[in-house]
């Protein structure tokens, strides 16, 4: 009301002023005392003469606290008191350290959801919390990330020798594979026409762009591995064992599957002949779902988008990659880490829990907070993790690319990654097929005995028996998972058959389960070993030298990461392959003069005096007869390109035997194969 309450006095040309609602007796009407009226002045010179002991500086600071936020309010009589003198001002250097302190100590808690700058402190050198109720919990409460976690496990439980950090690995390697993904899906187009050079582009244009395409290839392949091993693991320690820990080892063996396929959709996406081909072959088996005619076909459709890999099929790949796996992952993580988690915790090693001291079950169930103990493990293994990863990917590995990819020709040796090569194993059928025929020759032979006559060639069983259905489709999709996801069960019904007492502990009431575990890996093993090209593949012999020397295209190693293998003489490199054309007889000997190109050389001629010996020993299917070598390298264009060609000659057996091989590859100056 002040701004109302203002007395305006209006002066008249004979200097009498009205009053304006003042009464005679010097109050006005509202019975508030008047100030007594100025004296005048001539010309009215009393309007403009304002009476005030504030200096204009004044009236400015009285304006300035006024309209200041309550924080500068508060600071200015500590401003006033530094201007007073030296004591004001040691004062005021106090007063502003402490509020620096509170302001920031404040500004860490809200970072640090819930510990000031000393409880922060004491977390990263893990000394015991400063204040009380311990702050650390408040963690819990307030941020996303600690919430997700438990406040405390049990002490046993998290020795790196009982766990090895395989699930914590696992979630690492996930979120490497997000990151690097989404990077890398920036500059990539799922187009037939443009995803080859699009990889081109990422590796040579795109600022460390090769580093995110390697990263994410080992992140791929350690993350298959590390799954694998974590499974492995649960096993061996009995944590799968139900009630409370079945269904977390059922999410635990979708996951595992998940695993496989969101690997395996990634490889199609280079577009080169390397991916084309293995998912080729890999989506082949879905024609042989029973029954073929209905289910086989429109699995096959629905997979490729058409008869062959083509756009469709690229396009549904990539989606399935970023989109529908990587959501059903997730998804399917947050439920098995929950029951981790939130209902029955990490295991504990079972000879510790089983223990018949209780000291030691004690000891071993004692409570050992996150944070700050696990939290800083964890950011240990996650940086130690980090950089082994990059040096490996910066200095080791590289993600292979080979050329582009050709419907019309197909690699020799193409094979499947090296986690499907027991399901390219299982298609070699190497034991149920010829047990089938030996049994039917059996029947057959038989029935002649008894009289009956069978055309040549008969068959009575092997008619029934579908081999791609049986070893591509049912044994490793259907029934191989329905065991895994049974563990739980037939393990618990083993105990139950054979009245042995419950145990987790690998030699104590196991020896059955560790018996069928270990006839089971023997089995893996030696169908994985049956899906690599070293067993029931051969090419014609003069192919395999030059596939030995001069590969078509990077050779994928049947282990994982180890980088693709392309042939002594593209690691030799384009500097050390002088011109001219050499004899490979006279390097039929080996000599220590030799230089590293000579010494390939001789290799060669040694690879086909071999095969003239198998020959000459009756082995005419991995033998060549009289078998001669000539190596050629050419400069074939003056701006760093040579013409390398391996021919290889024999004496002809047959009309259609040519009696001559020849390969040849280009290398490139700037070319660098491991």
């Amino acid at each position: 009301m002040g701004l109302f309450n203002r007395q305006v006095k209006k002066k008249t040309e004979s200097g009498n002023g009205k009053d304006n609602g003042n009464a005679p007796n010097g109050h006005d009407t509202n019975g508030h005392d008047v100030p007594p009226a100025p004296e005048k002045a001539e010309g009215g010179a009393e309007l403009f003469d304002v009476k005030t002991s504030e200096t204009m500086g004044d009236r400015a600071g009285n304006l300035l606290r006024e309209k200041s936020p309550h924080a500068i309010k508060a600071l200015m009589p500590w401003l006033d008191k530094a201007r007073s003198g030296p004591e004001g001002r040691a004062e005021f250097i106090d007063k502003t350290k402490e509020v620096a302190w509170v302001q920031a100590d404040n500004t860490v808690r809200a970072i640090s959801a819930g510990m000031g700058i000393a409880d922060t402190r004491a977390f990263f050198r893990g000394d015991p919390p400063i204040e009380k109720p311990n702050p650390r919990y408040k963690v819990h409460v307030n941020a996303f990330f600690a919430h997700l976690r438990p406040k405390y496990y049990e002490k046993a439980s998290t020795k790196f020798s009982h766990t090895f950090a395989l699930g914590y690995l696992s979630i690492y390697m996930f979120m490497l594979e997000t990151i690097t993904g989404v990077i890398l899906m920036v500059f990539y187009t799922p187009s037939d026409r443009r995803a080859y050079e699009d990889i081109v582009k990422i590796m040579s244009s795109i600022p460390y762009g090769q580093l995110m395409r390697d990263l994410h290839r080992v992140g791929a392949e350690l993350m298959v591995l590390i799954v694998v091993l974590h499974m492995t693991r649960v096993f061996l320690t009995g944590s799968f064992k139900p009630p409370a820990r079945g269904f977390t080892w059922l999410t635990g063996v979708v996951l595992l599957i998940l695993t496989f396929a969101l690997s395996f959709s990634g490889y199609l996406l280079p577009w080169d002949q390397l991916a084309y081909w293995a998912v080729t072959i890999g989506t082949s088996m879905a024609k042989s779902v029973p029954p073929k005619e209905i289910v086989g076909y429109f699995s096959n459709l629905i997979m490729r988008g058409g008869d062959t890999i083509n756009q469709n099929g690229l396009l549904r790949f990539y989606l399935m990659h970023v989109f529908a796996l990587p959501a059903i992952t997730l998804v399917l993580i947050s439920v098995h880490y929950y029951r981790v988690a939130r209902s029955h915790g990490i295991s504990l090693p079972a000879a510790e829990e089983e223990d018949p001291d209780p000291a030691v079950r004690k000891a071993a169930k004692e409570r050992i907070d996150y944070l700050p103990e696990l939290f800083t493990r964890e950011l240990l293994w996650a940086a130690i993790t980090t950089f082994l990863v990059v040096v490996y990917s910066a200095f080791v590995f590289h993600a292979p690319l080979q050329e582009h990819s050709n419907p019309l020709h197909t690699p020799l040796h193409t094979t499947a990654p090296w986690y499907f090569l027991w399901i390219q194993g299982l298609l070699k059928d190497a034991f149920v097929l010829p047990a089938i025929r030996a049994l039917d020759q059996t029947i057959i032979s038989a029935v002649k005995f008894i009289g009956v006559q069978m055309p040549p060639g008969s068959t009575i069983l092997v008619p029934f028996y579908d081999s791609p259905a049986w070893m591509g489709v049912i044994i490793p999709t259907m029934i191989i998972p329905a065991l895994f996801l049974g563990v739980p069960y037939i393990n618990e019904w083993w105990e139950k058959f054979w009245g042995s007492k419950p145990s987790r502990q690998l030699l104590k009431n196991r020896k059955g389960t560790v018996v069928v575990a270990v006839i089971s890996t023997i089995f893996m093993l030696v169908i994985w070993y049956q899906g690599t090209p070293f067993y029931g593949v051969t090419a014609p012999p003069a192919v395999e030298i030059g596939q030995a020397f001069l590969p078509e295209e990077g050779v994928l190693p049947p282990v994982p990461l180890v980088p693709d293998d392309w042939g002594p003489i593209r690691r030799l490199g384009y500097e050390n392959l002088p011109d001219g054309e050499y004899d490979l007889a006279e390097y039929a000997v080996p000599k220590t003069t030799y230089t590293e190109f000579e010494r390939i050389l001789s290799a060669i001629q040694q690879e086909i005096m071999r095969r003239g010996q198998l020959w000459e020993t009756g082995d005419h299917e991995h033998g060549l007869p009289e078998p001669t070598g000539v190596f050629t390298i050419e400069q074939w264009q003056p701006n760093g390109l040579k013409r390398i060609e391996l021919q290889i000659n024999w004496t002809k057996t047959t009309p259609s035997d040519t009696g001559e091989f020849k390969r040849v590859i280009y290398l490139q100056q700037d070319a660098r194969y491991q």
